[in-house]
């Protein structure tokens, strides 16, 4: 297989994962953003939504970041170990972050919640809030 028909499939593995794992994150993590924005349901649906933009770009970014053009100095024209080491650290690296961020969004969403939360409940009592 030539170097850079590797870099392809790469490139299209880390499309299909972004893809993939997207939608299922949102549909599993619904249920748990509804738990917390309880008290206001539209405010959380919002939230879903520039959560989703967020992801998108930080994710879509990382797999522009990674793709490679050229061949590596390292790298054989036909792949070998150097190239496919390579590709599974940027796959790694991919899955690695999604996996951080999400987890700090699942630790910090209670507390995100919780602070939107207070907001609307002063806003609807009259109570005026600092900017």
């Amino acid at each position: 297989m030539a170097w850079w028909q590797l870099e392809l499939v790469t490139a299209a593995v880390l499309v299909v994962i972004v893809g993939v794992l997207g939608p299922l994150i949102r549909r599993f993590g619904r249920a748990y953003a509804g738990d917390v924005f309880r008290a206001n349901p539209r405010t959380g649906k919002s939230y879903l939504v520039l959560m989703d933009f967020a992801y998108y770009l930080v994710f879509g970014a990382y797999v522009l970041f990674v793709v490679q053009f050229t061949r590596d100095h390292l790298w054989t024209t036909t792949v070998g170990g150097a190239q496919l080491q390579a590709s599974t650290l940027r796959v790694g690296g991919l899955l690695l972050l999604m996996g951080l961020l999400h987890g700090f969004n699942v630790l910090t969403l209670p507390i995100v919640g919780r602070l939107l939360g207070l907001a609307g409940h002063a806003a609807a009592d009259g109570v005026a809030t600092p900017d």
